[in-house]
């Protein structure tokens, strides 16, 4: 499932829920981040922050209060042995969940594996090697259709950030806090003066 692993290309970047969850998002299909002006770019990263955190950023870290009575059944993965082994050798479904893995890129071995089940795809559970939750995303707006946000928790209940995507190739990175890291157009990475300072190898 493509969508599903746009989110581990994300995940490194994103080191009271969010207030957007009925907003009506829109978004141009055609990149141009590189091309506008900077204060066309500050003027879209302010209405993306107003839609999706409010009209004032959080002075605090926004923080999940139930997050571990809400997701209590999901704090472990029982069949983690399974799943960490179907993860690395490449599977991308098995069984009721769409499966991915990430990689310590010098030692090529599996320290995160996603979990999204096919019934209920909008909210993605990561897991470490030994099966401990570490982030979990809940996915808002028209997805699998665009333009939708995910919000990215990690454990504590805090949140490490929101990924705002307008299509396939592009997404809005803004930390916790609401500031705005940058944008993804499928294998370049562009800081707020549209400037590309990251590349991938893939989307």
């Amino acid at each position: 499932m493509n969508k599903f692993l746009i989110y581990f290309s994300i995940f490194l970047l994103l080191a009271s829920p969010v207030s957007a969850e009925d907003t009506l998002f829109t978004g141009s299909v055609v990149f141009n981040w590189d091309e506008i002006t900077q204060e066309e770019r500050e003027e879209s990263i302010k209405q993306m922050q107003v839609n999706i955190f409010g009209e004032n950023l959080p002075e605090k870290k926004i923080k999940m209060e139930d997050f571990k009575t809400k997701y209590k059944d999901y704090l472990k993965d029982k069949e983690y042995k399974k799943h960490y082994m179907v993860a690395a050798a490449g599977y991308k479904e098995y069984k009721d969940y769409n499966i991915s893995a990430m990689y310590f890129k010098k030692m090529n071995s599996l320290y995160i594996y996603g979990l999204q089940k096919k019934d209920d795809p909008m909210t993605i559970y990561y897991y470490d090697a030994l099966g401990n939750l570490r982030y979990v995303d809940n996915i808002k707006g028209l997805y699998p259709k665009f333009p939708y946000f995910a919000e990215q928790y990690r454990r504590s209940g805090t949140l490490a950030g929101v990924s705002y995507f307008t299509s396939r190739e592009t997404q809005y990175i803004f930390k916790g806090n609401g500031e705005f890291k940058g944008v993804w157009n499928q294998y370049k990475f562009y800081d707020k003066k549209g400037k590309v300072i990251m590349q991938r190898s893939n989307f």
